[in-house]
């Protein structure tokens, strides 16, 4: 009994000299810093999540306005249709020097006669 006692003591003495080993090293020091940084990065997330979904809500409403415009000139190309030619040209005239490519944007161009199509319907 009296070892199992002396074992107790010892283990008691070699923990406390850890932990002061640790105190005196700054290691809770560090551990605690640590904590800290851990919880702005978590709040610096949150708020990133916060954002994006903000920004993912006004991207939604921004398509909904652009096919909702979409759909009324529709309607309003097959009431007063016009010229597809006159249509490519002006698209090459705005976006040429934008676009880089000499035909004006390929993008422009495809919704524009997407546009155009879907009057003729």
């Amino acid at each position: 009994m009296a070892d199992e006692n002396e074992n107790g003591t010892e283990s008691s003495e070699a923990s406390r000299k850890f932990i002061e080993h640790l105190e005196g090293t700054g290691f809770f020091e560090q551990i605690k810093d640590l904590e800290a940084s851990l919880q702005t990065i978590a709040a610096d997330l949150k708020n990133l999540g916060t954002t994006a979904t903000q920004r993912l809500e006004e991207t939604e409403s921004l398509a909904a306005h652009i096919l909702a415009i979409e759909s009324i000139l529709t309607v309003m190309l097959k009431a007063s249709p016009v010229d597809g030619d006159a249509v490519r040209a002006a698209v090459k005239d705005k976006t040429a020097a934008l676009s880089g490519e000499a035909e004006g944007s390929s993008t422009v161009h495809t919704i524009a006669a997407d546009l155009l199509s879907g009057a003729k319907g």
